[in-house]
């Protein structure tokens, strides 16, 4: 198989002219980079694709020296250039590198190729899911999808980069990697004065031939070297072009929403039947309903089209109107729905879902999240002959019945006797934990917490969740209580299938829901079997437990929609993706957020299945003024917008840049309010806590 590599060098740069060409212990960038690049073992030639620009002889004259041959072409459309320096050598694959990674690893090169012709892809790159420091980027493409962008591409940012076109219509899988995130901060590239003092000190101290580990573990023992250039931005110039070529959308028509607003609160007790979709939690300028979406887009009554951020509360893991989901529920819905007895789909969803979740032998199935967590609080004092159930203090959401709703602010209707048999402890926090059960020796029945937060803000930076969990379990156990897992808003996001597998811990019973159905009502409870047996009919003589008895629990429609989307998960490395997309918006957010000097007052969580933004006023409280008014500015924008973003495989890099130049237009307000106050700039009241006392 014909392999050609090549890599890009130029002379001119506005941020280090030259760049390729300065050199260190007397030899040049350019003569460090293709000394590594020539050990790989894979590819067949090189070759250097530089441009018309004066002095460009220079880098033909290095190339040559290595015994690379050279191609001059176009300074602004990169693409022509990398096209035509390879076109001639008809290759089936060809290797993309770039001369400002002097220290690009063979060795990362040789794999990337591997992985994508052993997978059959028509592109595959190692940074993918930019896990590896910036500075050791390798893309591998087919020669055919060069030639077709080439041809095809129009766009200005995919004529200045080579690759974004081919990105989004080559066949492509995501590497699945086990390399700590760590790594991914660091820069061992030179495009900035700071970065040439990083990578002159690591040619200086470990010399030229290590691996590329190596030196990054360098950088992390050595911060005085690392922080030089690590508040330079990671892929600024390409932001830049794509912005540039993105409109915004201008939303200001809510006329119909206005209607539906004015009309929705005489027939439905709040507006809507999930309390965080309600009209108090949004700006008075947001759509009032939506009337239908498609991939990672909505549209509301009114017609506005929105990027969808928060995917029907985390619920929906694909993308609206996922075809192969909808094909399933389609074909499902010609047999009936419901019957007298259960479905014989209910045996294939259990064994299905059975097989994920290492430990658990039985699994029940229902309609909602409060059904099920309700469901295993009740096996729980079932179990134990125990009273009360113990929750982080500060969790948002567990269940809408009693046993939960009783401790919040929103308690009316709960009678305190109720309240009383929950009692409370710190997230995530084993010594907390630990002196709850010393409080109430011998009376708790279960801990339920979710497994897993965005951020852990209240503890030591070195704090490890895998740690808690399995003290925890063991602390439950030892005081003879039970240990739930809630993997509601975890689960099918965090991994697959959730936290409780990522950290290897087996609790006593987990509760399910959200994502795995790709929207549509499917909710589950797992646990071991001398614990949900307890819900069964098979043990004659013993007192029953009324665990779950729902009419609608094994509606055909949505285990066919959940047995679809296990399908997908399995076979298109979902988890991947929406992490990558994740870690990529998180990314270009904090950039802009620096760039802005606005990091005291909006911090971005970089959480990557689940990013979110904390928004402060000018004293630095956090604020839900601040977080309306940056609310309505997307909204404004066409993102529809709450504070977080919950990545979905239909989400795009396209969408990530939307998303981005929209929170970079949106910082400008930000800025201003800060100075004059964001009620010169909201329009209405800020949005209100969804737990609160009064209305």
């Amino acid at each position: 198989m014909k392999i050609v590599g090549v890599t890009q060098a130029r002379i001119g740069s506005t941020r280090l002219p030259g760049k390729v060409l300065q050199t260190v212990l007397g030899k040049t960038l350019l003569d460090y980079h293709l000394e590594r690049a020539l050990q790989s073992k894979l590819v067949g030639k090189w070759k250097v694709a530089t441009t018309n620009e004066t002095d460009s002889d220079l880098i033909v004259a290095i190339a040559k020296a290595h015994g690379v041959t050279s191609y001059k072409g176009s300074l602004e459309d990169v693409l022509d250039r990398f096209y035509q320096a390879v076109r001639e050598e008809l290759p089936q694959y060809v290797v993309r590198i770039t001369s400002d990674c002097p220290l690009i690893d063979a060795e990362l090169i040789d794999q990337t190729i591997a992985f994508c012709i052993e997978n059959q892809l028509e592109y595959h790159s190692n940074q993918s899911q930019e896990s590896y420091p910036d500075g050791l980027d390798v893309e591998v493409f087919s020669f055919e999808m060069l030639q077709q962008a080439w041809e095809k591409a129009e766009l200005t940012a995919d004529r200045e980069h080579v690759t974004p076109y081919i990105r989004r219509n080559a066949k492509q899988k995501i590497q699945p990697l086990s390399l700590d995130a760590k790594y991914a901060s660091l820069r061992i590239t030179v495009d900035e004065p700071n970065d040439l003092k990083v990578i002159s000190h690591l040619i200086t101290t470990l010399g030229s031939q290590e691996k590329w580990i190596t030196y990054a573990d360098y950088l992390l023992n050595n911060s005085e070297i690392r922080k030089i250039n690590d508040s330079i931005l990671r892929n600024e110039g390409y932001m830049k072009s794509k912005f540039n070529e993105i409109q915004l959308r201008n939303i200001t028509n809510f006329k119909a929403s206005d209607e539906y607003r004015n009309a929705i609160h005489n027939l439905i007790p709040g507006g809507s039947h999930t309390y965080s979709k309600g009209d108090d939690q949004f700006p008075i300028l947001s759509p009032a309903a939506i009337v239908r979406g498609k991939g990672s887009h909505i549209w509301d009554v009114d017609g506005n089209e929105y990027l969808d951020c928060s995917m029907g509360l985390t619920s929906v893991s694909l993308g609206h109107a996922y075809e192969p989901v909808l094909d399933a529920v389609r074909n499902e819905l010609e047999n009936g729905v419901n019957f007298q007895r259960p479905s014989a789909l209910e045996k294939e969803m259990a064994e299905t879902f059975l097989a994920l979740v290492p430990g658990h032998d039985m699994v029940k199935f229902s309609k909602n999240g409060s059904i099920v967590t309700t469901a295993a609080v009740k096996l729980a004092r079932a179990k134990t002959g125990r009273d009360l159930v113990a929750f982080p203090v500060d969790h948002p959401f567990y269940s809408y019945d009693d046993w939960f709703i009783g401790k919040t602010a929103c308690n009316k209707g709960v009678p305190e006797a109720i309240s009383d048999l929950s009692v409370t402890f710190q997230s995530f926090n084993i010594d907390s934990l630990r002196e709850l059960f010393a409080k109430h020796p011998g009376q708790v029945a279960c801990v339920i917490t979710e497994p897993e937060k965005g951020n852990y803000p209240h503890l030591p930076a070195d704090f490890n969740v895998a740690d808690f969990l399995k003290q925890a379990i063991e602390l439950c156990h030892e005081n003879g209580a039970l240990f739930i897992a809630d993997e509601m808003v975890t689960g099918f996001k965090t991994e697959f299938p959730g936290s409780i597998t990522k950290y290897g811990i087996t609790p006593d019973m987990a509760t399910w829901g959200k994502g795995i159905a790709n929207g549509f009502s499917f909710c589950a409870l797992t646990g071991t079997k001398d614990i949900m047996e307890m819900g069964g009919i098979r043990n004659t003589g013993e007192e029953k437990v009324f665990l779950i008895s729902t009419t609608h629990g094994g509606e055909t429609h949505g285990l066919a929609a959940a047995i679809a989307t296990i399908k997908e998960y399995q076979n298109k490395n979902v988890i991947a993706h929406n992490h990558q997309i994740g870690r990529k918006l998180a990314e270009l957010c904090q950039q802009l957020v620096t760039e802005s000097n606005l990091s005291a007052y909006i911090e971005v969580v970089a959480a990557e299945w689940m990013p979110f933004f904390v928004f402060k006023d000018k004293s630095g409280a956090v604020s839900q003024g601040f977080r309306t008014l940056f609310m309505q500015e997307m909204i404004k924008r066409g993102v529809l917008f709450q504070g977080a973003f919950v990545p979905c495989f239909s989400h795009t890099e396209e969408d990530v840049y939307y998303f981005a130049k929209a929170f970079g237009e949106s910082l400008k307000v930000y800025q201003e309010a800060l100075e004059t106050g964001y009620e010169k700039f909201l329009v209405g009241e800020p949005a209100k806590p969804v737990f609160r006392r009064t209305l």
